[in-house]
């Protein structure tokens, strides 16, 4: 119990000491106009650097992701193959791919795949 005490002190010790260090250190930093503008090979910059992002662009980002995880997904359901029932096997799969078809379908009918607005 005591040696409990005694480690967790001297954990508790430690981070105080980094977490003053951390502050010692963000204090050095100041903020310095001319780092933290864009850089644009020593011109200055000709457009903001804020501009509007494009919205497909996002969309299909999030497709990507959404689709990129479901293979992952199906990976290890191959792999099960051989000691999974077949009957739930199939089941599994069937309503997997099912939800992924009626996903994309969404995603068509709802225009997100369409570039043209």
């Amino acid at each position: 119990m005591m040696l409990n005490l005694i480690s967790m002190l001297m954990m508790l010790f430690i981070l105080m000491i980094l977490f003053m260090i951390m502050i010692l250190i963000n204090m050095k930093m100041k903020f310095n106009h001319n780092k933290s503008a864009p850089f644009e090979c020593g011109f200055d910059p000709f457009n903001k650097s804020r501009i509007p992002f494009s919205l497909n662009f996002y969309l299909i980002a999030i497709i990507f992701l959404i689709f990129d995880i479901e293979i992952s997904i199906i990976l290890p359901m191959i792999m099960n193959f051989k000691i999974s029932n077949m009957i739930y096997f199939n089941f599994l799969f069937t309503t997997f791919f099912m939800f992924m078809i009626i996903t994309i379908f969404y995603e068509w009918k709802f225009g997100s795949l369409n570039w043209k607005i």
